[in-house]
């Protein structure tokens, strides 16, 4: 009695003073205060219902069984000697019994409680409780394995539940049951039993429980299986840093090697996704195959130490190689050297150089990160990009900000002060195609079209005419997967007009262009006029 209180209380809710209205039509559905299980009396399964609701007698209430998830009544009950008290007061905490149920299936039901049934005033509380139509049900359950791995992480526990058919007699499966499972502390599961009786539910672990517990139960069957997680030993091997490094001031030091396991067959495989620590600090992780290559900065002298960080399916077993001390010692001697820098006429600033040393040597593969700084005047600096370049490797590199008419651009090492390439001022003439335009505006074919426009140059402050330079025009056919052709181009005349003749073909898009510019002006591109040839 008191396991089925507990359940069935979630289920209370307004009490029937407040869902009680004016007749409907239809049949209002309420939340009742009452309540409704199943039980055993002489062989056979009932019904047990509990009063306490003050504004209804047992008197008016009728017990309806359906399938669960259908609407169809498999059986109609009224309520034993339901006229035994007469007034709320003596109905409450009241339980009355029905007739025995009789249905074609073992399985678990559910039971709607109907108030003043078939009246105006009809109430309907749906889902009321549920009925378990079998007796003495039994639960019998057994786990593949109570231990889980890396390479197991799953245990299934499979059973069986059967009960005596209430009609016959007879033990049979007892289908559509729910069976509760539960992992440790987690919200429990309910997995229906199929036709045979038969029910099986996988367990994913994650290798972070101790004292895992599985616990499945059926009304007062129950069983329960601990489960303990093996954790695989982790070998560690490192190909660099040596157990001795030297290494400019605020490099990256590579770190490279392979981490495998003891598998649950006693081989040694691969182990993926382990983190990899220097000194406490994740660098990175291992890749599928067991190899890691990451850096760490060379940021202080003395020992420092390479181990991996605790994952939830292994354990570091103390080697010769795990954890792996070696000794670093950094000297100020990074410096940029042979650095060149430049922007094109479409206002791209390219850097090339090379990172490396003033004396001293450093591991094969030491990196360092640079910052791209610009600025306006020469004096206030701001980084706009970085990149990592290898100690002694030349590198060319790209800056995210395109070039202006005139500013100040240099490299700097992020992680040694002071360390700074030579300052570069780089900057090149606007252009501006202004006043372009194709004309007529549909024409026929073979008749002639005029390009033209004029091109200007910003010097300081102030637009002028570009004399003396070639524009070229691009035409564009107006069908599917067309490219840009350059049809031909003109010269500007000393006021920056320019014209051009063409034959009108077909309809598509033309653009005058101005790409063939010296060192000291930048290209510029007119708007796409589109015409139309019929």
């Amino acid at each position: 009695m008191r396991r089925i209180m507990a359940v069935v209380s979630t289920a209370v809710a307004l009490s029937a003073t407040t869902l009680i209205a004016a007749p409907t039509a239809q049949a209002a559905e309420v939340n009742l205060r009452s309540f409704a299980w199943s039980a055993e009396k002489d062989g056979k399964i009932h019904v047990l219902y509990e009063h306490w609701d003050r504004n209804s007698l047992p008197s008016d209430v009728t017990v309806r069984v359906r399938a669960k998830g259908g609407d169809a009544v498999l059986a109609t009950l009224g309520l034993n000697d339901a006229g035994r008290c007469t007034t709320a007061n003596d109905c409450e905490e009241q339980q009355f019994w029905t007739d025995p149920v009789e249905l074609p299936a073992l399985g678990v039901y559910t039971v709607d409680l109907v108030v003043r049934a078939g009246t105006a005033g009809e109430l309907v509380d749906r889902d009321n409780g549920e009925l378990n139509y079998g007796l003495a049900p039994k639960l019998t359950a057994t786990a593949d394995r109570q231990w889980v791995s890396y390479d197991h992480r799953v245990v299934t526990v499979n059973g069986t539940l059967v009960a005596q058919d209430p009609n016959t007699g007879e033990v049979k499966p007892f289908a559509g049951a729910g069976i509760h499972t539960r992992y440790k502390s987690r919200d429990f599961v309910t997995t229906a039993v199929d036709k045979a009786g038969r029910f099986s539910v996988p367990f994913d672990f994650s290798g972070y429980e101790t004292g895992a517990r599985l616990d499945v139960w059926f009304q007062e069957n129950d069983a329960s299986f601990p489960v303990t997680v093996r954790r695989q030993p982790l070998k560690l091997t490192v190909d660099t840093p040596a157990r001795s490094v030297t290494a400019p001031y605020g490099s990256d030091i590579p770190a490279r090697g392979k981490v495998t396991r003891t598998a649950d067959d006693g081989t040694e495989k691969p182990a993926g996704g382990v983190g990899v620590r220097v000194d406490s600090r994740h660098i990175t992780s291992t890749k599928a195959d067991g190899t890691f290559s990451g850096a760490f900065p060379a940021t202080r002298n003395g020992t420092t130490r390479l181990e991996l960080g605790q994952e939830p399916w292994f354990e570091n077993v103390a080697s010769p190689s795990s954890p792996y001390d070696f000794q670093v010692k950094t000297t100020a001697t990074s410096t940029f050297s042979a650095v060149e820098a430049a922007v094109d006429k479409y206002r791209k600033v390219t850097f090339s150089g090379k990172l490396g040393v003033t004396s001293g040597s450093y591991p094969a593969g030491t990196t360092g990160r640079v910052s791209i700084d610009h600025s306006t005047d020469g004096q206030n600096w701001s980084g706009v990009g970085q990149f990592t370049a290898t100690y002694g490797a030349a590198f060319k590199q790209t800056a995210p900000l395109k070039g202006t008419a005139g500013s100040y651009w240099r490299l700097r090492h992020l992680g040694a002060p002071g360390v700074e390439s030579r300052v570069h001022k780089l900057g090149r003439q606007y252009t501006e195609i202004r006043s372009d335009d194709v004309t007529p505006e549909g024409v026929r074919k073979g008749t002639k079209l005029t390009a033209k426009g004029t091109l200007m140059q910003k010097s300081g402050s102030v637009w002028k005419a570009y004399a003396g330079q070639k524009v070229r025009v691009y035409f564009k056919p107006a069908t599917r997967g067309a490219v840009w052709k350059d049809l031909g181009s003109a010269t500007t005349l000393t006021n920056g007009t320019f014209s051009k003749q063409f034959t009108a073909q077909q309809d598509g898009t033309w653009q005058m262009r101005y790409v063939d510019t010296v060192k000291t002006h930048y290209a510029s591109s007119g708007r796409e006029d589109y015409v139309d040839v019929r």
